[in-house]
């Protein structure tokens, strides 16, 4: 296929490399309702996230042209968390390890291994413990390690280097449990100089925007419902524009989180795609095991 004739479906098969693939494992990236509140100075924690991920409806423009996507990702991630202080701030060293396995049946195409491995930190300028507020800038960076060929429209690694930088606002609003998570972001992406036919892949910044509310309903545990909306992120090939690149999602999640003693949280979330301007309609579920140590 010529570069500067990318159809729109073949667009969709990049973008599962890119982003589709991404959504396995940036799940360890999204913030959970309560992720900006600091654990104390010392602590560790390993969390673990199983998620699968299905979809079937394909969107260009808005409008469905396939019901036959037969997407299927399942990913297990690795997330290792060190709590210190930094810079005279709280902060939480990190780093990411996803293993994903992806299958996008309407291109007959399958990719699994080690994706690409991030690490960052969140630093916290606000830590009002007693005011029940936090305030927190987190930079990622995204290692292009994933398994990767050239030859493939679904790779599990997206071959090029990109840097997220989110921020996060927590808020105690009641005395009884309740509240509010506002966390935005964006993700710079450098480019894939390793397109099939030696092109180069380029994509725009990517942006979202999430509002979450928590509430508890037991001694160490809560219900809470995340919004998200996620624009940006068209593709070029080359300079070229591809048509119906650009991202256009809604998303909401449903979930429960809750402490077994001090042992460990244990999370369990369903997410659902609202709305999908261009790609495919997903939903899933996902289990988070987070233990101390």
């Amino acid at each position: 296929m010529k570069k500067n004739n990318y159809k729109a479906l073949s667009v969709s098969a990049l973008l599962c490399g890119s982003l589709l693939s991404g959504q396995a494992f940036a799940i360890a990236e999204t913030v959970q309702p309560r992720d900006y509140i600091p654990a104390p100075k010392g602590v560790n924690l390993s969390v673990t996230y199983l998620q699968s991920v299905s979809g079937d409806d394909f969107n260009v423009d808005g409008d469905t042209v396939s019901n036959d996507a037969d997407l299927q990702v399942n990913a297990v991630i690795q997330r290792f968390i060190h709590y210190t202080e930094l810079f005279g701030m709280p902060a939480d060293p990190q780093i990411i390890i996803p293993v994903v396995d992806q299958d996008v049946g309407i291109q007959g195409e399958q990719s699994s291994g080690i994706g690409d491995i991030f690490i960052g930190s969140t630093f916290w300028p606000v830590a009002n413990n007693d005011n029940k507020e936090w305030f927190g800038i987190t930079p990622f960076v995204y290692l292009p390690t994933g398994e990767y060929e050239s030859n493939k429209a679904v790779n599990v690694g997206a071959n090029r280097w990109s840097f997220v930088l989110q921020a996060g606002y927590t808020k105690g609003l009641t005395d009884n449990g309740l509240y509010m998570d506002l966390v935005g972001e964006v993700e710079i992406y450098g480019d894939n100089d390793d397109l099939a036919a030696g092109d180069t892949l380029s994509r725009d910044n990517m942006y979202r925007m999430s509002a979450m509310l928590s509430q508890d309903v037991t001694q160490g545990g809560y219900v809470w419902g995340r919004y998200s909306k996620q624009v940006g992120g068209e593709v070029e090939v080359d300079g070229v524009d591809q048509v119906a690149s650009d991202v256009d999602t809604d998303n909401l999640t449903l979930g429960y989180t809750q402490w077994i003693g001090k042992r460990f949280q244990l999370q369990g979330e369903y997410s659902k795609d609202l709305s999908v301007d261009n790609g495919i309609e997903t939903d899933g579920v996902t289990i988070r095991v987070a233990i101390p140590f």
